[in-house]
């Protein structure tokens, strides 16, 4: 999805070839201008990378974590890896794509990118070794290089929450917006969000707490999408709301100068749909463009079925100035589980290109992909990639930067180019042509580059000099919190496939057992109000769908 700033406003009237320059040069590689158009229609086609080092064949770059460009000839993909390709991130410069950073990568549940410039973005990602958790750190890149990196330890006083959606205004506006928590006081609870300003991150709680699914920058504003449930696939974590939505969830947000409000949005009732049974899963503008969100059945919240989503079609909704209007789809290509899962508004036009998955499709490594056309009428043009043959994996990310440019990841990571075959020149940037292998280890300590920027981060810095006390002055005092979980047991699995993990809890707390498998959750327990002392939960296993991890969530509550 595009994530780049939007500019403005449009000053004046632009007569029409003036306005389609202006269009060309924004787009333009550096090396000059556009080549002339190709008179073939544009088509999808297979346009994998080189193959790495040692493999004789083009391989899948395992499960994408976001697809973002900032213009034809400057594009970034954020991928998994795989045993053969190294997790992290690609770049595309017109006439390929190739490795750009083997730091800075994660899960694609969590990896996102914001660019914040031409030779400016951040990514979501892991934190730095020994720490771990996807998207509980931040890297920004300038110039060919990793130059700050951010995560905090689990016992800070603010510590960052999952992270799940980026966009930037801008090198001096950037927000990250994530799941439904809390802080470590129990005194801010809602959807998890942080704000760069140029120098620092602040974290903020939305009120409204539904988990984030995307955002985007539009002018003077940012748009997102909401999740029913507290995150992705969350079925079970109440969901706090400092407004009761009586007509159901409100699924677009907006945030403007720092305050987060919910648009005037709710899904249109249909038979057999509870109230709680649509959720939007992304956003996204382009240049002289209206927002499109997109999602569909509810996956997440009271009203999800487990292992399912709520049966209805796909969902559309535009921002006609300010009214979000639902559009009228054509349901015709549609089964009762299908859903847009990633949106690309054209540049300069009013169709948008959506992703289509069946919520048992989402994380299909061989399935065919699909992808629909939607007009702002509601037409409905759906295609499969590859169009015969072998599946390469549902559809995943999408994006445009023309009317006949664009581009297609599958969940196994093969990339689809929507095309004319016209021949761009090569953008020659060195911000993009050499690979980033190092990145600062915030866990130890911050590199600080010879030149340091002047908007640089200063999370890290030293605390400013206390002033001279007087005798009123009170002397603070301060106390070290003991971790909440202690004396962890090994993990027992007994013959019916039960896992027994029993630890001492120091605080009351509600707590949660989560099994995961390759980053989603396949297991948990029941998220119960346990008062301090020993305990021991116990989780159903199942063998088609083993765990490679297990994590707790803990909410901590103030004694009775």
């Amino acid at each position: 999805m595009r994530r780049r700033p939007l500019p403005l406003v449009l000053a004046g009237a632009v007569a029409a070839g003036t306005a389609a320059a202006a269009v060309a040069a924004a787009v333009a590689p550096s090396g000059g201008p556009l080549a002339p158009a190709a008179a073939a229609a544009a088509t999808w086609r297979l346009e994998q990378p080189a193959p790495p080092a040692g493999s004789p064949y083009k391989v899948p770059l395992g499960r994408p974590g976001d697809l973002s460009c900032w213009s034809a000839t400057r594009c970034l993909l954020a991928v998994e890896g795989n045993a053969i390709v190294a997790r992290g991130l690609y770049a595309y410069d017109g006439v390929e794509w190739r490795q750009l950073s083997t730091v800075c990568g994660g899960v694609a549940d969590t990896t996102r990118i914001a660019w914040a410039g031409p030779t400016e973005f951040w990514t979501i990602t892991e934190p730095s070794p020994p720490r771990i958790g996807g998207g509980l750190g931040l890297c920004r890149f300038r110039d060919g290089q990793v130059v700050a990196s951010y995560s905090t330890p689990p016992e800070s006083a603010e510590p960052f929450r999952v992270m799940t959606a980026a966009a930037c205004n801008g090198p001096a506006d950037c927000w990250f917006g994530g799941v439904g928590a809390q802080d470590p006081t129990g005194q801010r609870i809602g959807a998890y969000h942080l704000h760069w300003d140029g120098q620092t991150l602040t974290s903020s709680y939305a009120p409204q707490g539904r988990g984030v699914s995307d955002l985007v920058a539009a002018g003077d504003r940012y748009y997102e999408t909401t999740y029913v449930g507290a995150q992705r696939e969350d079925r079970e974590t109440p969901v706090t709301l400092a407004r009761s939505e009586d007509g159901g969830p409100e699924t677009i947000h907006t945030i403007v100068n720092g305050s987060f409000a919910n648009a005037l949005f709710l899904a249109l009732p249909r038979r057999g749909v509870p109230p709680a049974g649509t959720e939007l899963l992304a956003a996204d503008v382009a240049a002289w463009t209206v927002p499109w969100f997109v999602g569909g059945g509810a996956a997440s919240g009271p009203d999800a079925p487990a292992d399912a989503s709520v049966a209805r079609p796909p969902i559309a909704v535009r921002d006609a100035g300010g009214f979000y209007r639902e559009v009228p789809l054509d349901e015709t290509p549609f089964g009762e589980h299908d859903r847009f899962t990633d949106v690309a508004a054209v540049p300069g036009g009013t169709d948008a290109w959506a992703t289509l998955q069946s919520y048992q499709e989402r994380g299909s490594a061989t399935a065919r992909g699909r992808v629909a056309r939607i007009g702002p009428d509601g037409t409905i043009a759906v295609q499969r990639l590859p169009a015969a043959g072998a599946g390469r994996g549902a559809a995943a990310r999408i994006e445009f930067t023309g009317s006949d440019e664009g581009w297609m990841v599958t969940n196994a990571g093969w990339l689809f180019h929507f095309t004319d075959g016209a021949q761009r020149g090569r953008d020659a940037d060195p911000a993009f042509a050499r690979l980033i292998t190092y990145r600062p280890n915030e866990a130890l300590a911050q590199a600080i580059p010879d030149t340091p920027p002047v908007d640089d981060s200063q999370l890290f810095a030293p605390p400013p000099v206390e002033a001279p006390r007087t005798a009123e002055d009170p002397v603070p005092t301060t106390r070290r919190v003991k971790a909440l979980m202690a004396r962890l047991s090994k993990p027992k699995v007994d013959r019916r496939l039960r896992l027994r993990l029993s630890f001492t809890l120091r605080r009351p707390a509600r707590v949660q057992l989560q099994a995961k498998r390759k980053g989603k959750v396949v297991a948990r327990t029941p998220l119960r109000a346990l008062k301090p002392g020993r305990h021991t939960l116990t989780l159903q296993l199942d063998r088609r769908r083993w765990p490679d991890a297990l994590r707790f969530r803990t909410f901590e509550t103030r004694a009775r």
